[in-house]
């Protein structure tokens, strides 16, 4: 878990940091994936950003990108984005993991590898004669 917080004073961000860890784990454990390491399949990577939105009435608004990387190449292969998601007069801890959860909410559930593949009925009730004439 990598989770970066852009101009944001440092209590906020250590909170958020933590937050994000602690959440997005227990969002992504809920659907299946487990804690894996440095074995891991992939990791994940916040970005908090508090920024200003001049075309609102509360100028000073969080944003946040969640991201998801292939471990083995380091390439992006899932995001979300959320643009201006709440003002900064709105932080609070529970605004921010409601934020995180509804950031994670569309990546999917894992689903278990296969380990042994079904070995087909190969009983046939006719017989098969092969000729080589």
């Amino acid at each position: 878990m990598v989770a970066g917080m852009l101009g944001l004073r440092s209590t906020q961000a250590m909170v958020m940091k933590k937050l994000s860890e602690n959440v997005l784990t227990e969002e992504l454990s809920q659907r299946g994936y487990a804690s894996a390491g440095q074995e891991a399949d992939f990791y994940i990577v916040s970005k908090w950003r508090k920024e200003i939105n001049l075309s609102a009435a509360e100028a000073v608004r969080f944003s946040l990108i969640v991201e998801l990387y292939d471990a083995a190449n380091k390439s992006l292969f899932w995001r979300a984005e959320l643009p201006y998601i709440f003002n900064a007069l709105q932080w609070s801890d529970a605004r921010v993991s409601q934020t995180l959860r509804l950031a994670i909410q569309n990546f999917p559930d894992h689903t278990p590898k296969v380990s042994e593949l079904p070995i087909p009925d190969l009983h046939c009730p006719y017989e098969i004669f092969l000729s080589t004439a």
